[in-house]
């Protein structure tokens, strides 16, 4: 039995001194993909994708496009949590709500129920100018919590963790 223990481990060793450059730079690699990218799973309905890759490098918000931010004063979402949505405004786009119907530049973006799934009651993002700094963000649900909402409404850029882009 010692023996054979013994045999393992001096085979173990010569795997690894055979193999070391390989293990290397697999390690150089994962470092350099890590540090730039990100894996999201998206546990709601919110959108239609479950597996998101974040590209962290890649911090710019553009209309029509998946952005991950962290919630910030969005209760009953803890702050930290990486959010995924569609980019519907940018600075300068104007926010208009009609009986609930929310638009952006004359083009309706989403509903804002008057209650959540729980009952609880949601008040709609007021009328306004999107200013610097800020975004609009939408889920792809009827149900998403996003910025249709006064909570949380517009989003920071200072949150945004990076573009996503849906795998699965």
């Amino acid at each position: 039995m010692r023996e054979n223990l013994k045999l393992l481990i001096r085979m173990i060793g010569l795997w690894v001194r055979s193999h070391a450059l390989g293990l290397i730079i697999g390690a150089c690699l994962t470092t350099l993909f890590i540090s730039r990218f990100q894996f999201a799973i998206n546990l709601t309905e919110s959108l239609a994708g479950r597996i998101f890759l974040i590209d962290k490098s890649d911090k710019s918000v553009k209309p029509g496009e998946l952005v991950a931010f962290s919630s910030q004063n969005a209760a009953p979402i803890p702050d930290g949590i990486t959010l995924i949505k569609r980019v519907a405004g940018v600075t300068g786009d104007r926010v208009a709500v009609e009986n609930r119907f929310v638009f952006i530049n004359g083009q309706p973006v989403a509903f804002a129920k008057p209650t959540s799934r729980t009952g609880e009651p949601l008040r709609p993002i007021n009328s306004c100018a999107i200013p610097e700094g800020f975004f609009f963000a939408v889920g792809e649900h009827p149900d998403s919590f996003d910025s249709r909402y006064a909570t949380p409404g517009l989003i920071s850029l200072n949150t945004v963790r990076g573009q996503a882009y849906c795998l699965w």
